[in-house]
This record gives structure tokens, C-alpha cells and sequence, in this order.
């Protein structure tokens, strides 16, 4: 713990400005740690309340991988939240937080502003989702909903789904939501893939506001992609689908393929460590051309040549690819070659590629080149490994209208094309049958 060294000015050099006025709070623990050997914890809970409170224009708190505890979570309740405030986002990752400190949470949801919420890393385990079920049930402001590796069993993601489901629950806020790597077994209860695949599909079938589904490390297999599609087949909304690290195969991304000759709106598609390989890579090839999908993640997999050939023969299409992973597959010249020839026309970008090529005595050889930033941001790492010289960071709030059109933009993607802040923001486009609501 800091103590009486965790002062306002100690504080205010960890904030952000933004350029609408409001403040960004960011306490990591491993950055803290660097700099100090001190972490957060649960007695240091009352200063920081004193500060949000004499600072209400701090919208974003940071506060992952310190020790804040359940204790620490009752004094931020008791001294923050049960008051008037502003926030909007609050990191909590990897802060030894268990069901008990939700359940302080949920005591305050029907007043709650926040707009995120983020509890990955904390062991809250299935009470602590029926906690988290209860908080999207009272407060109706939730846009994103983190929940990986908390340790949560199959009765707290049903209590969850029974919640964000239209035809059953009440919550319809919900945008994103994280349901990585679920516990297999418990006590009481053992996680059935099967099980949990169908009440995947059930819930995007009936959840037209769902836009990001993150499901990583889940242990799904091909069988259970098919039970999946069953209901989110009829899903008309989904924007990003993140199965990355499971075991379904060239079986499940067949079918996957299969649904996206149906056009469906998905722009995103994360399939990587799945155990794909060139009979699934040839499939995927055939349904691409016929998809929306401009970000494509299949890193890690086991496609060769001949599959990746395939692959990228179907990537000029009406809807080109924006963001492209390869990484981790054992491809060699003869891919090489077709990507060198697509970067120089320019149907590849290098900057959304996270591979460079490299030419030694004449032949053509890959290197890895770190544009993918996804699981950095999800796991909070810091930009630069180490403590960097502190200085108050001003940054730019973008208009959600800003110019040019976000083809992509996806939370811990980056927007593509990037917001040019030297246009003016381009007025919403509002429906003439409903002229008070903007499309």
C-alpha cells in the first residue's frame, strides 16, 4: 500500500486531460509497481475516493492488477459510488476481487452511469455472475461487460443470458460482452461445450443489440460451432465474432464458411489457434468472397501453402480486407511471393498486416511485424514494457461522427481509416419517419 504518499498531487500526474474537459485516471499496478515497488491496495481505496470526488470530471478509472480486494471495493462503494458522480469506465482486471466485492457493486447499479465495466482476472466465480446478472437487470447505461477468466461456471453465464436475452430479460444496453475461458468444472457444476454453444446461438438469435461476442479458450469444437449456428444464423447484427483458441477445426470453420455465403452483417471474424489447416482454409475461401468481413484473425493455425494460396485468392472481393493476421502458420515462399505482389497493388496494406517481408540472397522470408495490439490492450499491457518520463497527456476525443466513415472499429482494434480531425464532423443522418431518432 501507498499510505499517506498517495497524495492529489501524486494523483493528478497519473491524469489524463481530454480535450471535452473530462480526465482519465490511469493507477496500473505493474506500471506503479515499476516506478514505486507499491501497488494499490485495499487502505489506499479512501484517498483515491477523496480525489474522484474533489475531481468530478474524471469519466475513466484505472486501476487494473493492484490488490485492491473486497475490502477495497467496499470502501470505493461506500465513499464513491453510494455518492453523485461521473463516471463512466472502470478497469478493474486482476484485482483479487471476489463475488463479494460484485455483489457491493450491484447494491449501487440502479444509480450507476458506467458505460464499461471491466472484472477479466477476478475469481467471482458462478455467484459472482448471478451478481453481475442482477447489475444488468437494475442499471441501463451497460455498453461492455468483461468476464474472462473470472473463474465464472455455466450457472452464472445462464443467470447472464437470461438477462441480456430479449425474450426473457430486460437489459437491452448490452454491446459487448466477454465470456472467455469458462471454467470446466466445479463443485456443482461441469461446463458442457455443447451446452454452452447452443445458449450462445439462442441468446444472438433473440439480442439484436449484441454487436462484439468474445468467446476465447472455451473449448468449442466443431460439433458445437454447428449447434452455435443454429440460432446465430438468424442474427442479423453481429458485427465481430472473437472464437479464437478453441478446437473446432477445419469441421467448424467449414461451417462457419457456409454461413457466411449468407451474408451476414459480421465485419470481424477471430478464429486463430484453432487447430485450422488447409482443407478448412480452402473452405474458408469459398465463403469470403461472399462475406462483409474486412478484419480476418487466422494466426496460429495450421495452414500451409496450398491453404493459404486459397485464401488469398478470395481476399479481393467487393468488401476488401482491412486488417489481416497470418502469423504463427507455417507458409513459406510460395505465399509470400502472392503477398508481396497483393502489397505492392495495394489490395494489401502493410500497416494492417502483422507480417513483413524480407529478402535474403534472393528468396523471400517473413518476419513478425507487431501491429496486432489486440491482446495488449485486453490485458492492459503497458505501450512500452517500462515506465516512460510522466507528463500530463492531452488527448483528442473523437466525434462518433468524425470523418472519414469508420469502416472498422472494433473495441482494442484500432479505427480504420483513422479520424481526420482537420474535417469537420459529418452530421447524422436521421430518419424521416422518425426525425428525433438518428440512425
Amino acid at each position: 500500500m501507498f499510505g499517506e504518499k498517495l497524495t492529489e498531487l501524486f494523483m493528478l500526474l497519473f491524469c489524463e486531460k481530454n480535450s471535452d474537459g473530462t480526465r482519465v485516471l490511469r493507477l496500473k499496478g505493474r506500471d506503479l509497481f515499476q516506478r514505486t515497488g507499491k501497488r494499490i491496495g485495499d487502505g489506499d481505496m479512501y484517498n483515491i475516493t477523496q480525489f474522484l470526488r474533489k475531481y468530478p470530471e474524471v469519466i475513466k478509472l484505472d486501476l487494473c492488477y493492484n490488490e485492491i480486494g473486497d475490502d477495497g471495493m467496499h470502501v470505493f462503494v461506500e465513499e464513491y459510488l453510494s455518492f453523485e458522480n461521473n463516471l463512466l469506465h472502470l478497469n478493474l482486471v486482476g484485482n483479487n476481487i471476489g463475488y463479494v466485492g460484485v455483489a457491493r457493486i450491484c447494491c449501487m447499479a440502479s444509480t450507476l452511469k458506467l458505460k464499461s465495466l471491466r472484472l477479466g482476472g477476478n475469481k467471482i466465480g458462478g455467484q459472482g455472475g448471478m451478481y453481475v446478472s442482477k447489475m444488468l437487470e437494475k442499471t441501463s447505461s451497460l455498453e461492455y461487460v468483461d468476464l474472462g477468466d473470472t473463474d465464472m461456471n455455466l450457472g452464472g453465464f445462464m443467470h447472464i443470458m437470461g438477462v441480456i436475452r430479449h425474450d426473457r430479460g430486460v437489459n437491452k444496453t448490452l454491446r459487448i460482452i466477454d465470456f472467455s475461458r469458462l471454467i470446466c468444472t466445479c463443485k456443482s457444476y461441469q461446463l458442457d461445450s455443447a451446452h454452452l454453444a447452443e445458449n450462445l446461438g439462442d441468446m444472438l438469435k433473440v439480442t439484436p443489440t449484441l454487436l462484439e461476442l468474445h468467446a476465447q479458450k472455451n473449448e468449442l469444437d466443431g460439433h458445437d460451432i454447428e449447434l452455435m449456428l443454429i440460432g446465430m444464423s438468424k442474427n442479423n447484427t453481429l458485427l465481430l465474432l472473437d472464437i479464437g483458441f478453441n478446437r473446432f477445426g477445419d469441421h467448424g470453420i467449414e461451417l462457419l464458411a457456409n454461413w457466411l455465403k449468407e451474408k451476414p452483417a459480421l465485419v470481424g471474424l477471430n478464429v486463430a489457434g484453432s487447430g485450422i489447416k488447409n482443407t478448412g482454409a480452402r473452405a474458408l475461401s469459398f465463403g469470403l468472397p461472399f462475406s462483409k468481413v474486412k478484419l480476418l484473425d487466422i494466426t496460429f493455425n495450421k495452414i500451409e501453402n496450398r491453404g493459404m494460396l486459397d485464401i488469398l485468392n478470395s481476399i479481393k472481393k467487393p468488401y476488401p480486407m482491412r486488417l489481416f493476421y497470418i502469423w504463427g502458420n507455417p507458409i513459406s515462399e510460395p505465399s509470400l511471393k502472392i503477398i508481396q505482389r497483393m502489397l505492392r497493388s495495394g489490395v494489401l496494406i502493410q500497416d494492417y498486416m502483422d507480417i513483413r517481408l524480407y529478402t535474403v540472397d534472393g528468396v523471400i522470408y517473413h518476419a513478425f511485424h507487431p501491429v496486432d495490439h489486440f491482446k495488449q490492450k485486453y490485458y492492459c499491457v503497458m505501450d512500452h514494457g517500462c515506465p516512460v518520463f510522466l507528463k500530463i497527456r492531452r488527448n483528442i476525443i473523437e466525434d462518433p461522427y468524425a470523418q472519414p466513415r469508420a469502416l472498422i472499429k472494433f473495441k482494442h482494434y484500432p479505427r480504420i481509416p483513422g479520424a481526420n480531425f482537420n474535417l469537420s464532423p459529418k452530421p447524422p443522418i436521421c430518419d424521416p419517419k422518425s426525425p428525433s431518432t438518428c440512425l
